[in-house]
């Protein structure tokens, strides 16, 4: 079963965890992306260039992009196996204060051992060759549990990889570690029964965003180069714009939700975090295509730059704003009038530290030669609010068709795993809402029913609004607030719950940090479904000419420990951090 993530606000079809269809093999050959001999000409072994340590001298893990490491694979200057090594120490390193990561994969020293003799052949796997990948921990790996962050399923290892795990492999990326989220996607925070609560690396005191908060904290602080999240409610961008982040929430439809943990069916979608505009192009290269295990995304062929043989790194034009007409959604910045009349001064203000950066923004979109329409009319968030689709309503239909037939280390409902009591507290209230829905009376519930009715109805505004003033896409912050420190009834102010009920793609990219707090803002831009080139032509532009992206500090090298990253060893500490992590009190207890 297909499935997805995040926040509250069908038979599996097995999936060959080896294969990329004939059609993908030959798209991604036709834009050169696929790797030969040709690509690595004049790379020789490790020892005609003078051995590993040689091999490995200019790599810096900081704040790497994909492409400067394939580039120094291309020539011989480090080696797969090095670049795992240096991630590990980072994580090692990092992860107390960070709580991001939920598992290491004890086998990624024996992959990279077979990438590196790839390499020795002169031949890349795919454009991810070598590149470690951060999974959402709601991504089935068949090699390493999937957890969705709960103690429930803390030893559930799938039968099969997710579709888009494969085709991660398949490319030659490297699934470097699984990472922490709101556990099962319910909320913003990532706080989890397995994993505990992730930190935001720009101020440990504060959250990271959720639910995709562990590969958000992970990425921004270089604990990986390429990271997945899911998105159901905001789940890929909130964490991106809270860490500093380029976040894309494709259109439903573009990338297949097979293996994924669902939340909600109708709206689940996983997307790239990265630190640049090129490394999610790269990634979302990997990530797209028709699925038969997922016949949403039949929807999207013909409909994708692969479908003309070529690639979304096609749109990383600098140009790219040039003559762009930009509508800013200006209802959704700054202070509510609710915060507002409620006199929270500190509250305010904070909104208002995010609007000066945002609006910084708009003045770098029009340097960039695009034309900013400030405002246009947005639709009301009680308008959005109706034609979300509630998790509440989905989430026991979806998990207990992803649960069926996972054996004995895997509860079979979500009934057994509210009567187990191994999930964290913080979730307690949602489960049991969720679990006490009528999964086969949904056809039923008028009021869910009526949800879906309005779909169409959003989707004619915003499209009216797009026409109306000839719009290329339409730009807010994605949170209007700072991220909330942790345990605080700090807002999110999240802006992110538009584009799931449109079905459109949107994407956040760095716009700067705030004065005083230095906190990231993201931009969000949203583009027509199925316009994500669109996206990354403005996105790409926009981070050209702003270059906002600011690493956060107390993050800096790593020196080398000498450390054992045997399977043996990267199991026991992975054990050593379940330990460390869990929660101290499981379920609801008495009285809840």
């Amino acid at each position: 079963m297909y499935g997805g993530d995040v926040d509250d606000e069908t038979q599996k079809t097995p999936v060959d965890s080896a294969r990329l269809s004939t059609s993908r093999r030959s798209v991604l050959k036709s834009v050169g992306i696929l790797g030969g001999a040709g690509l690595l000409s004049g790379i020789g072994s490790a020892e005609s260039s003078g051995g590993t340590s040689e091999r490995t001298s200019k790599f810096d893990p900081r704040e790497a992009t994909a492409a400067e490491i394939r580039e120094l694979y291309r020539t011989n200057q480090t080696t797969v196996t090095d670049v795992v090594e240096r991630y590990l120490e980072r994580i090692r390193a990092y992860e107390e204060e960070l709580g991001a990561i939920i598992r290491v994969n004890p086998h990624v020293m024996d992959r990279a051992a077979e990438l590196d003799a790839a390499l020795e052949s002169n031949e890349l796997v795919g454009p991810l060759h070598g590149v470690p990948v951060l999974l959402k921990d709601n991504n089935d790996t068949a090699d390493i549990p999937t957890t969705a962050g709960s103690v429930s399923m803390k030893e559930s290892t799938p039968p099969d990889d997710a579709t888009i795990v494969s085709w991660i492999r398949d490319a030659g990326g490297i699934v470097l570690a699984k990472t922490n989220l709101h556990e099962f996607a319910f909320g913003y925070d990532t706080v989890s029964s397995l994993g505990g609560v992730t930190h935001n690396p720009y101020d440990t005191d504060r959250y990271a965003g959720g639910s995709s908060g562990g590969t958000g904290a992970g990425i921004a602080a270089s604990l990986g180069v390429l990271g997945t999240g899911t998105d159901t409610g905001g789940s890929v961008r909130v964490p991106a714009a809270a860490t500093g982040l380029v976040g894309l929430r494709p259109s439903t439809g573009l990338v297949s939700r097979d293996g994924i943990v669902p939340l909600a069916l109708t709206e689940d979608t996983a997307g790239p975090m990265t630190r640049t505009v090129a490394d999610a192009a790269v990634f979302t290269d990997a990530l797209v295509g028709y699925d038969p295990a997922d016949p949403e995304t039949a929807e999207s062929v013909g409909r994708t730059p692969h479908a003309e043989g070529g690639s979304y790194t096609d749109y990383l034009n600098e140009d790219g704003l040039d003559g762009a007409r930009i509508g800013v959604y200006r209802d959704y910045v700054g202070p509510t009038e609710e915060e507002v009349d409620e006199a929270d001064e500190a509250v305010v203000e904070d909104a208002k530290a995010v609007t000066a950066v945002f609006d910084d923004a708009l003045a770098d979109l029009e340097r960039a030669g695009a034309t900013v329409v400030d405002p246009v009319e947005a639709p009301s968030w009680e308008f959005v609010y109706e034609a979300n689709v509630s998790s509440s309503d989905e989430f026991n239909r979806d998990i207990d068709a992803y649960l069926e037939g996972r054996g004995d280390d895997t509860p079979d409902s979500l009934e057994a795993i509210v009567e187990s009591d191994e999930y964290a507290p913080a979730i307690c209230e949602s489960i049991r809402e969720r679990e006490e829905v009528d999964e086969d009376a949904l056809d039923e519930n008028v009021d869910y029913l009526r949800g879906l009715s309005k779909r169409d109805d959003l989707q004619e505004f915003v499209l009216g609004t797009m026409a109306e003033h000839d719009l290329d896409a339409i730009v807010y912050p994605a949170l209007r607030h700072t991220p909330p420190h942790i345990d605080s009834d700090e807002p999110w102010g999240s802006n992110a719950q538009l584009t799931p009920a449109l079905e459109f793609p949107s994407m956040t990219v760095p716009a700067g940090l705030t004065e005083g707090s230095s906190m990231p803002v993201g931009i969000e831009f949203v583009a027509r479904e199925y316009r994500e080139e669109r996206l990354f032509e403005l996105g790409y532009a926009y981070e050209q000419e702003s270059n906002q992206r600011r690493p956060p500090e107390g993050f800096g090298p790593v020196d080398a420990s000498g450390e054992d990253w045997s399977a043996e060893r990267i199991d026991s500490w992975n054990e050593a951090q379940h330990e460390e992590q869990t929660v101290a009190r499981l379920g609801c207890g008495d009285g809840q």
